[in-house]
């Protein structure tokens, strides 16, 4: 096949297909050729236990009612790490993503109709936060479209043209989705869900023009919904004017805390001066009691978590394993620069947890459960090498990823 310059999706790194047969081309899992990596699951689990430290510190005041909450949603978080690590992440690649979708659009419809409603948004139903849900459900759903299109590819199934095509069909999905939350509103999760289905848009090889466009309509639509939810509107009027009461306290928290921070437990913002600082200013709240060190360490660590992910995904086996990683990491990087520029004043409140340490439920938990998935992946990584016999084709067309015997 010629060498196409227009490609530039992220399986450039993906070695050629060698052998694949109809059967095998889709669901049927990888042999495990690799431990499962420790390396997430401890930094993972020290930026949890760091979290219940912090959440228990800034919470004092109010006795227990906080660090018991926590314990429980880490046990559940834990169990629910521990589950997905040990489903075949080929599974979500058939019918499982359809029935996930569909499962959180009716979860998020029924948040617009029975839902809780709380302060100026409706976002709960029964006793789910859905636009939690709804991250990954979508990130899934949209990995498992575009890898079995590749995987078609390769088969013959269909021809080439398939991706070059406007993607019409996810577009509506996302679009859907994106849609329902803005209706609760929840315009921040919007956003960061918008531009993680560019990135799986981009990586899957659809046509860099078409990913402008979507860009564009979604810049449109977005700057629409802070002019006509009132709620938006207020929060980038104020941010407008300069930094809010909330981020003003956020960058006293943080300044007065130095290098080495005033000490655990001794902070002062947390006494009614900084609300929310248990969820959506916890990293003030880190700031203030370890100081810029402190600050540092919890930067590090996701950045450990971010390089050990985005690894996994080049070096999974096939292609649904690369989508799906990637795109999970990418989620959970933009929350949490998303919680640095609102504690920095950078960028208007928007309500967003700190992943694994800010104080939560179904964020808490959904996050976890999408690291458990990463640990899947890892377990079905090319060996050593393999890898390096492939190095050289980054910066060349896309390849599939190769799919073991079983």
């Amino acid at each position: 096949m010629p060498y196409n310059k227009n490609s530039h999706s992220s399986i450039l790194f993906t070695p050629k297909l060698t052998s694949l047969s109809q059967k095998s081309s889709s669901i049927i899992a990888p042999r495990q050729s690799s431990p499962i990596d420790t390396s997430i699951l401890i930094t993972t689990i020290i930026l949890t236990m760091i979290g219940l430290v912090m959440v228990y510190s800034v919470t004092i005041n109010s006795g227990f009612v906080f660090l018991k909450g926590q314990i429980i949603r880490i046990c559940i978080g834990l169990c629910a790490l521990t589950i997905a690590s040990m489903i075949p992440y080929k599974w979500y690649q058939g019918r499982v993503k359809d029935i996930l979708l569909i499962g959180t659009i009716i979860l998020l419809i029924l948040t617009l109709t029975i839902g809780r409603k709380v302060a100026f948004a409706r976002r709960w139903a029964l006793f789910f936060q859905t636009a939690e849900i709804a991250k990954y459900s979508l990130i899934i759903w949209l990995s498992g479209y575009y890898a079995n299109i590749r995987e078609k590819q390769n088969t013959g199934e269909i021809n080439q043209i398939k991706l070059k095509k406007f993607p019409y069909i996810p577009l509506i999905i996302v679009g859907l989705i994106i849609m329902l939350l803005l209706f609760q509103p929840a315009v921040g999760t919007s956003a960061i869900l918008a531009l993680s289905a560019l990135f799986v848009f981009y990586v899957s090889g659809v046509k860099l023009k078409n990913i402008l466009l979507i860009g564009i309509i979604s810049i449109a639509v977005f700057s629409l919904s802070i002019i006509t939810i009132p709620h938006a509107k207020m929060r980038y009027d104020d941010f407008r004017k300069g930094m809010t009461y909330q981020q003003w306290q956020s960058r006293i928290a943080i300044g007065s805390g130095g290098v080495k921070g005033v000490g655990l437990g001794e902070g002062k913002q947390k006494l009614h001066f900084l609300p929310e600082v248990h969820t959506d200013f916890i990293y003030s709240a880190i700031g203030e009691e370890f100081g810029l060190i402190g600050s540092f360490v919890i930067l590090s660590l996701f950045f450990i978590l971010f390089g050990r992910g985005f690894k996994i995904g080049i070096e999974v086996n096939d292609i649904f394993g690369q989508y799906l990683v990637i795109g999970i990491c990418v989620i959970i990087f933009q929350y949490v620069l998303v919680h640095l520029g609102v504690a920095l004043a950078l960028i208007p409140t928007t309500g967003q947890p700190l992943p694994f340490v800010s104080y939560g439920g179904t964020a808490l938990v959904t996050n976890l459960y999408a690291v458990g998935i990463i640990l899947n992946v890892s377990k079905f990584r090319r060996k050593k090498l393999e890898n390096n016999s492939y190095s050289n084709r980054w910066n060349r067309r896309a390849y599939l990823s190769r799919t073991r015997g079983r």
